[in-house]
C-alpha cells in the first residue's frame, strides 16, 4: 500500500512538471511570436504588426504579472507605435494634422510609461526599461513647455540607463538626441550627439536607427552631404529601411 502511494505520489509530481514545462515552452512560443511581430513592425512602421505584438504580450502579462520581461516588451510595443506616429509626422506637410498626430503620439506615451514603470518596479536595475521609460518621456513632448516639464524627466531615465548599463547602444542614441533636439541656450550641441552617434556605429555597425539619427542630425546641422552620404550607407546595409529612403529622397529633391 506504502509503495502504491508514494508510486501515486511520483506520478503526480511528475505531471505537475511535465504540465509545467509544456505551459512554459508554449509561452515561449508565444513571446517569440511577439518579438517577431514587434521587431518586424518597428523596422517597416506596420501598425497592425505592433498591434499584434502588444495582443500577444498583454495577454503573457496578464497569466505572469511578476515578469518583468513581458511588461518591459510591453512598454516596448509603445514606443514603436510612438516611432511609428514621429514618422508620420515628419513626412506630414499639413500643420492641422501634424498637431493631431502628435496629440496622438503623446496619448500612447502615457499608455508606455504606465508598462515602464511597472517594469522598473519589478526590477529597478535593468537598464533598457530606463532607457525605454525615458524615450516614451520623450515622446509626451509636443511643444516648449511640455518639453520643459518632460525634458529633464526623460534625462535623468537615459543617464540611470547608461549608469546601469554603459554598453546599452539604444540608451547612448538616446542621450545624443538630447543634444541634437535641445536649443543651444539650454545645453544643446549638435555635434556633441553626432560625436555620440558616430562612437555608436563604431561599436555597432548594422545599428539602423543610429545611422537614421546621424542623418538627420547631419541635416539639421546644414550638413547636407554628410547627411545624404549617411542615409546612402544605411540603404547599403538595408534597402528596405523606410526612414532613409525618404530622408534621402527628401534631401536629393532639395538640391
Amino acid at each position: 500500500m506504502t509503495i502504491f502511494k508514494n508510486a501515486c505520489i511520483l506520478l503526480f509530481l511528475f505531471l505537475i512538471v511535465f504540465l509545467a514545462a509544456i505551459t512554459s515552452k508554449a509561452e515561449n512560443g508565444k513571446f517569440e511570436q511577439a518579438k517577431e511581430y514587434l521587431d518586424d513592425g518597428i523596422h517597416t512602421y506596420n501598425e497592425q504588426l505592433l498591434h499584434d505584438a502588444g495582443k500577444i504580450l498583454l495577454k503573457l502579462v496578464k497569466e505572469n504579472p511578476s515578469d518583468h520581461i513581458y511588461v518591459h516588451y510591453v512598454a516596448l510595443t509603445y514606443l514603436g507605435l510612438c516611432d511609428l506616429k514621429n514618422f508620420e509626422i515628419a513626412k506630414c506637410s499639413v500643420m492641422k494634422e501634424k498637431k493631431a498626430l502628435k496629440a496622438k503620439r503623446v496619448a500612447i506615451a502615457e499608455e508606455g510609461i504606465l508598462y515602464a514603470d511597472k517594469s522598473i518596479v519589478l526590477k529597478n536595475d535593468f537598464s533598457d526599461s530606463h532607457r525605454v521609460k525615458g524615450a516614451l518621456i520623450s515622446n509626451r513632448i509636443s511643444g516648449m513647455f511640455s518639453g520643459m516639464r518632460n525634458g529633464s524627466l526623460a534625462e535623468k531615465e537615459i543617464d540611470i540607463a547608461l549608469q546601469l548599463d554603459n554598453k546599452n547602444a539604444i540608451a547612448h542614441i538616446e542621450n545624443a538626441r538630447k543634444f541634437i533636439n535641445k536649443p543651444g541656450l539650454l545645453g544643446g550641441d549638435i555635434k556633441k550627439g553626432v560625436e555620440i552617434l558616430n562612437t555608436v556605429i563604431k561599436d555597432n555597425p548594422g545599428l539602423e536607427i543610429a545611422y537614421v539619427n546621424l542623418g538627420i542630425a547631419y541635416k539639421k546641422n546644414g550638413e547636407e552631404e554628410k547627411a545624404i552620404n549617411t542615409f546612402k550607407r544605411l540603404l547599403e546595409i538595408n534597402p528596405d529601411n523606410p526612414e532613409a529612403r525618404f530622408f534621402l529622397d527628401r534631401l536629393m529633391l532639395s538640391k
